[in-house]
């Protein structure tokens, strides 16, 4: 086997990881956060986080569970099935957003020490090849 077709292998069994641990959060997502953990360890990552749920939950609910959790209050889109907030995530708190049973997709971009720009994303398929967008890490 080929360098680059071990690469392309492993970077499959990286995708189905994703999809296994962390299925309700997009693969960039996960991809940047492990990127930006390994280059400052030390450093709390401040992101833009969006939270796209089935519409099922109370949104004054999930507005006070999120504040409880976070210490911001979200912003609320699309009938309260859509919550932005600006927030530091790990892996770890991704993995418990995604426990909620109306969470149907989380997405984020990296916001440095950036305020939040609001909503940015559409709920839909994540998928590697649609998202790719140029960043430096």
């Amino acid at each position: 086997m080929s360098s680059i077709e071990e690469l392309r292998r492993k970077f499959q069994e990286f995708r189905t990881a994703c999809k296994t641990i962390l299925p309700k959060v997009d693969p960039i997502l996960v991809e940047d956060v492990i990127l930006r953990q390994e280059q400052n360890p030390q450093e709390p990552l401040m992101y833009t986080v969006e939270v796209f749920t089935d519409g099922s939950r109370d949104p004054e609910d999930a507005k006070k569970t999120i504040l409880a959790n976070t210490g911001m209050v979200p912003e609320i889109y699309d009938n309260g099935t859509h919550f932005v907030v600006n927030h530091k995530i790990t892996l770890e708190t991704l993995e418990g957003i995604q426990k909620y049973p109306d969470v149907q997709e989380i997405k984020g971009d990296y916001s440095g020490i950036t305020a939040s720009r609001g909503a940015a994303h559409e709920e839909g398929k994540r998928d590697y090849g649609s998202n790719v967008k140029s960043s430096s890490y």
